[in-house]
């Protein structure tokens, strides 16, 4: 069963689509005993009581909690965690929604649950769209790229705004991250898994099943949230604090995946140096080709930074900005941590080890 973990504010809120979202589930879904709805409102919300009824209209379970907003949109985070207390107890799959999505795909529920069976000890992700950036070359057919930098969250396109995760990944990592941007805490867990431990969990969709409906007034750059509770979001991802807090989320899952002794991971190889000089180049010339120009900049001073002696580098970046690039003319980007060196141990064990000696 598959649990739709759903906050929702009704009043003074433009964008409030539940309903919406509601009948699309009705429209699209193979079979409504599939999945479940659990819904988080808030108590301020003066137009919750009378609408409350209205979820009993529908051939599927949907259930509710009203509890105090906090911070509102900083905070969603806390209302998905605590949606979650509502579940079935044959849930094995949920996911994350504002009340302004939609179903897209009939067979939705299906599509979803027939990648639930390829890890035994049930962790794992499921994304619905390919890792960032859409430019890189092969962006459909290599969907699994790890290979972005976390510095560089604000401005990853396209990140899937509605991963799905096993349960019992989420109850490791006690609950939806710690910022309310779920798709971005989808993805510092990810490299986190990957850098750290030599993990690929994800498995991919191959169309998105789940769409956003984007109002320009409070979801685009117009918007007044854009520079006050969305920046405060990403000055909060880019923090040490933060990515730390992740980071030990990672190495909880992963000791809970040694732990269990099932498939460790889907086939994920890391690069070595000069093949990652030719994969972040071939990223920033997919940028130059298909992106805008910050992205282009952005493609090539990483390239530039993490390979100094890169001459395609260094000659993009000039005639981007119009003056010869040395290294002291690039913006310091925090260095993503070097693949482990081989050893006779996997990182697995090693992990596990590190963790009994505390």
């Amino acid at each position: 069963m598959i649990s739709l973990l759903i906050t929702s504010r009704i009043d003074d809120n433009p964008n409030w689509g539940l309903p919406n979202l509601l009948q699309s589930l009705v429209d699209y879904s193979a079979d409504h005993n599939n999945f479940e709805v659990l819904v988080k409102f808030d108590t301020c919300d003066p137009k919750v009581p009378d609408y409350l009824p209205q979820l009993n209209n529908y051939p599927f379970a949907v259930k509710h909690i009203v509890e105090p907003r906090g911070r509102g949109y900083i905070d969603i985070h806390i209302g998905y965690t605590r949606a979650m207390m509502l579940a079935d107890d044959r849930s094995i799959v949920m996911g994350a929604f504002a009340d302004d999505f939609v179903v897209t795909q009939p067979n939705w529920d299906t599509t979803v649950l027939a990648e639930t069976t390829h890890f035994e000890d049930d962790i794992y992700m499921i994304h619905q769209r390919p890792h960032p950036c859409f430019y890189r070359p092969k962006f459909q057919e290599q969907p699994f790229y790890p290979h972005y930098n976390l510095d560089h969250m604000d401005a990853l396109a396209i990140i899937d705004e509605g991963p799905f995760w096993s349960r019992k990944m989420l109850e490791i990592c006690g609950g939806l991250g710690h910022v309310s941007f779920t798709d971005a805490w989808s993805l510092v867990i990810q490299w986190y898994l990957y850098e750290d431990h030599g993990l690929n969990r994800t498995r991919f969709l191959d169309q998105p099943q789940i769409y956003r409906v984007l109002h320009d007034e409070v979801d685009t750059r117009e918007s007044d949230r854009w520079d006050t509770d969305r920046r405060i979001n990403f000055d909060f991802i880019a923090s040490d604090f933060y990515r730390t807090m992740v980071q030990n989320q990672a190495r909880n899952v992963a000791l809970n995946i040694q732990a269990a002794g099932g498939p460790q991971s889907q086939p994920c190889v890391k690069p070595n140096a000069a093949e990652m000089e030719q994969i972040l180049l071939a990223t920033a010339q997919g940028a130059l080709e298909t992106g805008n120009e910050e992205d282009v900049i952005r493609e090539f001073q990483e390239l530039n930074r993490r390979f100094p002696n890169n001459p395609i580098a260094k000659k993009q970046l000039a005639n981007l900005l119009g003056k010869p690039i040395e290294e002291s003319a690039i913006a310091p980007i925090q260095a993503p941590p070097e693949a482990p060196k081989p050893t006779a141990k996997s990182n697995f064990s090693s992990t596990l080890e590190a963790a009994l000696q505390l």
